[in-house]
């Protein structure tokens, strides 16, 4: 094993290692895309790691200690010293992406060594022999890895850690590159899936980063720097590569770029050096209540400090750009950032910048993925709704949000990971009434998708979810804009004719339902009637007012197939060859009634529901419509 460590990886070997690395993704990812298929909510095919069955009891009494002497800090003490970030409130994980510091949120390589670090000095101190002291660190390490559940961050610092130890032992020279190999590549051997963890990403691309930025401020930093001068600027130089190298990631999992990470990380990083060991003994001595309160009251200080440099690293004008990346754009950043590094500790680095351009200008220059095709995806919300419109150019549509609540935030956890996954930019949130299951997700929609306009009907005596999307609205600069019947707008060659509601059928009244925007979709010859929750009043005005408009081969059923919304005579006129319900499964609402249920197939169309099929695709050329649910594609004739 020594010298396996002490050996510089040859460039077949690096081609085996990236070869099992993408072998091992993909395969992941394969499943992932099968999970996300299947599943009512993308977020559960990529969970949070869950410790193995045996390690689950240590990491849960660990748990109980965090809650009983750091109060107040739970959330974030338990996401620094357990990787449990359950308890870390939305709004705390966008600021600290924000301020490119997110991967500080949750423990890591960096933590656990850090920890290892203020082991070693402490046994030091107390005169162990130094041969004595690393092995007894290194246990203490292994032990702390297994009591928080392994993650995996965790096990390939820990594997480093003991690489060196060995190496050293043995006197033998470690090669860091090595010691990233055995230390990312063992995690897989026991789950391969972890490829596809954002924690093992960020801590392997960081690592490597930071073997890299080292290598390349030995070179930058000018030779008339000395003492702490040029150990600032060469922790900067590393802080700017390691920004670089995750950049990608924190853009493909959080929609942002952060470029006020270096300093953000720069300023942090001394405050986790002194913060991490500190919640660490206050974990230790849990078994003493009275040292551990003490140590839990020691470290406030420096939580509010750590937090204070993520308020003012997201505070900072136009520190953080927002992006939404396809998967080309996200490979083709993912090659830059390795011929960057590659540039970093070359002495010839000429090819590898080249190669760093050239994937760089493919990301820039990639078009927005369309496949010329209107794409209608009903995504499966449980009970609410939200319907995305994919132009032919590849851009989104959003028709209401999902449901947001203490529990879930179906914009944060649903409608937002199923647009990111398909890529192209949202240009359009358009909301049909302010109900909380229509209006629920929109605040985390808005914030993470950033589309340049926001269309309702603006109805009067508005719920408080509805006012927070405004304000949202306008924080991320959406343009907002009244729903006028009989206006219609053209993206990318489809057109939205707005058939309700107008000014002097609102008047008066008092249920959002009844003002829902009814939108007309057309594309070619296809068409589709989009309704909200509209019930059977403003079902007879449009029937009055404008009959021959209401024709369409696909219809949104309204209400969730409710006993109050789809009469006889709607459907006599609309006539659609297929009917869409997004209704959650045993809802305590008795959705979908069974006698509209009836009407429905009585008039001969296709009944497809979320709460059977899960995600509903509709695609159109403009000539005849495709279904796709549960993995099976058909013709709609």
């Amino acid at each position: 094993m020594a010298a396996l460590l002490a050996r510089r990886p040859t460039p077949g070997a690096i081609l085996l290692i990236l070869a099992v690395g993408l072998g091992v993704g993909a395969e992941a990812a394969r499943v992932d895309r099968e999970c996300m298929a299947r599943e009512r909510m993308p977020f559960r095919c990529r969970q949070r790691y869950e410790p193995p069955p045996a390690l689950a009891p240590w990491r849960e009494r660990a748990g109980a200690a965090i809650d009983r002497y750091f109060l107040r800090d739970t959330g974030l003490v338990r996401a620094l010293l357990i990787a449990d970030t359950r308890g870390l409130d939305p709004e705390m994980r966008d600021r600290y992406a924000d301020a490119g510091i997110v991967h500080m949120l949750s423990i890591s390589g960096l933590h656990v060594a850090i920890v290892s670090g203020a082991m070693l000095m402490l046994l030091q101190a107390v005169r162990v022999p130094a041969a004595a002291a690393r092995w007894t660190g290194l246990a203490l390490v292994a032990l702390y890895v297994l009591v928080i559940g392994a993650p995996p961050p965790a096990v390939r610092s820990a594997v480093m850690v003991g690489a060196q130890v060995v190496s050293m032992a043995l006197q033998r020279n470690t090669s860091p590159w090595a010691a990233l190999a055995w230390g990312g590549g063992i995690p897989l051997l026991y789950q391969p899936r972890t490829a596809v963890d954002l924690g093992w990403q960020l801590s392997v691309s960081g690592f490597a980063a930071l073997i890299a930025g080292r290598r390349l401020a030995e070179r930058l930093a000018p030779d008339w720097l000395d003492g702490w001068r040029r150990k600032l600027a060469s922790e900067l130089i590393v802080s700017v590569v390691a920004s670089f190298a995750t950049a990608p990631l924190v853009a493909w999992h959080f929609g942002r770029v952060s470029l006020i990470a270096p300093f953000a990380n720069l300023a942090a990083g001394p405050i986790v050096a002194v913060m991490q060991p500190t919640l660490f003994l206050g974990l230790a001595l849990s078994w003493w209540p009275a040292a551990a309160t003490l140590v839990g009251d020691a470290s406030i200080p420096m939580l509010r400090a750590f937090d204070a440099v993520a308020w003012a690293g997201a505070s900072v004008p136009w520190a953080t750009l927002h992006a939404a990346p396809s998967r080309v754009t996200a490979v083709a950043l993912g090659v830059a950032c390795v011929a960057v590094l590659a540039a970093c500790v070359r002495h010839f680095w000429e090819r590898s910048a080249l190669m760093a351009l050239a994937a760089v200008s493919v990301a820039a220059l990639t078009p927005t993925p369309g496949s010329g095709a209107l794409e209608v995806h009903m995504i499966d919300v449980g009970q609410g709704d939200a319907v995305a419109v994919r132009t032919p150019r590849g851009r989104w549509l959003l028709f209401d949000a999902g449901k947001g609540d203490e529990r879930r935030d179906m914009g944060r956890f649903t409608v937002v990971p199923y647009l990111r996954a398909r890529g192209g930019p949202l240009v359009l949130f358009a909301l049909s009434h302010p109900h909380a299951d229509h209006v629920g997700g929109a605040v985390s929609v808005l914030k993470a998708m950033r589309p340049p306009a926001y269309l309702d009907a603006a109805f009067a005596g508005s719920s408080p979810p509805y006012r927070r999307s405004l304000v949202e609205a306008t924080r991320v600069g959406a343009v907002w804009r009244r729903a006028r019947a009989g206006e219609v707008l053209d993206v990318d060659g489809v057109r939205l004719r707005i058939l309700a509601p107008d000014s002097a059928w609102m008047v008066g009244l008092k249920d959002p339902n009844l003002s829902s925007v009814v939108v007309r979709l057309e594309y070619g010859i296809s068409t589709m009637l989009l309704t909200g929750d509209a019930e059977r009043p403003e079902e007879d005005w449009l029937l009055a007012r404008t009959p021959e408009l209401l024709r369409a081969d696909l219809l949104k059923v309204a209400h969730h197939g409710s006993g109050t919304s789809t009469s006889e005579a709607w459907l006599t006129a609309v006539r659609p060859r297929a009917a869409l319900v997004s209704v959650a499964a045993r809802n305590f609402y008795g959705h979908p009634d069974p006698a509209v249920m009836r009407r429905l197939v009585a008039s001969g169309a296709s009944v497809l529901r979320t709460d059977q099929l899960g995600h509903i695709v509709a695609r159109t050329d403009g000539t005849g419509w495709t279904l796709e649910a549960a993995g099976v594609r058909w013709r709609l004739h």
